[in-house]
């Protein structure tokens, strides 16, 4: 089943709006004072950059087919063909202990009911460093070997619930939950799209971990009537009970995911653990860094660097320049963009682990 005969309307009504006006500001001369009247915006400099880098790919991929680019492969779906792209990458998983996390739970007695931070505070100056030691406590005692049953059980949705009733969603012991699980539950996604407000997504980057690697899979639209079958293999991959982890996913991949499947009148319901770093990273380095973008960790805590990487709001100028040229070179960077947000929301999980529980 041809994926290009299942919506050709919309494939067309799509074309027929390339061109339109971008959803961002340039802001002239890289000023920084100037970016707070705008959500979206792009420095000058990498404006100009990317512009250029533009021209370029399309002049060096210009004889080339996107199959000699990216060595893809058709995926069949229920709902016709899609395209995807398959990576491999080693990844350093710094071996999360579950008996430490368990420790480190343990170790805060706020997970106990009734006991709130300065009463923590008091019963650990009288010797109660653990809700293990708080188990023969005469007040708290009872909530304390509660807590401990949960805390010591094989079932990883009461210890989130607990952890989450008592805690704010930032906060550390929360993602710590997330080393409970096995690192082949978890499942890494990022999306790239036409801009904003219901456009077409054009690349769905999904990425899990087998044998120590990160195994990427990247489906990408070679026209935007594949975009269904494209959800659709998507949404296979995240059946079952498979978690969540993203980078601002909550408010903006996962609700735009299911805005495009209820779109084309599929209302889909993700209902997947979901761990979303953004939250975590802001209330780890809020007051330590410029800000929280995902490449700004990369170059400050991940110590990484993504050479001549194109701004995620210029991602659709580049697709519509291979959607209007043919030329497949533009969507060369969009590709290795979404393969490097997977790659660095796979490091950083695991270095948020560590830290955690260290």
């Amino acid at each position: 089943m041809e994926s290009g005969r299942v919506y050709p309307s919309i494939s067309r009504q799509w074309r027929s709006r390339i061109g339109e006006s971008h959803d961002y500001a340039v802001i002239r001369n890289d000023s920084i004072f100037r970016t707070g009247f705008h959500d979206r915006y792009v420095f000058e400099s990498l404006h100009m950059r990317a512009t250029k880098q533009l021209h370029a790919v399309m002049e060096t991929y210009r004889d080339n087919t996107l199959d000699e680019i990216f060595h893809g492969q058709e995926c069949d779906t229920y709902e016709g063909t899609c395209y995807c792209i398959p990576s491999r990458v080693p990844l350093d998983m710094k071996g999360i202990n579950k008996a430490a996390i368990r420790s480190t739970l343990l170790s805060d007695l706020t997970l106990v009911y009734g006991i709130g931070r300065r009463k923590e505070r008091e019963l650990k100056a009288k010797g109660y460093a653990t809700i293990v030691d708080l188990a023969v406590h005469r007040r708290f005692g009872k909530a304390a070997r509660e807590t401990m049953a949960i805390l010591s059980g094989d079932e990883i949705p009461p210890i989130e619930q607990l952890v989450s009733r008592w805690l704010s969603p930032s906060h550390p012991s929360c993602l710590t939950t997330a080393g409970f699980y096995h690192p082949g539950d978890l499942i890494f996604i990022d999306i790239e799209t036409l801009g904003i407000f219901s456009r077409p997504i054009i690349l769905f980057g999904i990425a899990e971990i087998r044998s120590g690697e990160l195994c990427i899979s990247q489906y990408l639209l070679r026209d935007i009537s594949e975009e269904v079958p494209a959800i659709s293999a998507v949404m296979d991959q995240l059946d079952g009970d498979r978690v969540l982890i993203s980078y601002n996913g909550k408010a903006f991949d996962i609700p735009y995911l299911t805005g495009r499947a209820a779109f084309y009148g599929r209302p889909a319901v993700i209902g997947n653990p979901h761990y979303d770093l953004l939250h975590f990273s802001r209330r780890r380095w809020r007051g330590e860094l410029p800000d929280c973008r995902l490449v700004t960790l990369e170059q400050r805590i991940l110590r990484t660097g993504r050479g001549d990487d194109i701004p995620g709001a210029m991602v659709p100028e580049f697709y519509e320049a291979f959607m209007t040229t043919g030329n497949p070179g533009p969507l060369v960077p969009i590709v290795t963009h979404n393969r490097q947000d997977l790659v660095s929301l796979a490091r950083l999980f695991f270095f948020l682990q560590g830290e955690c529980v260290s």
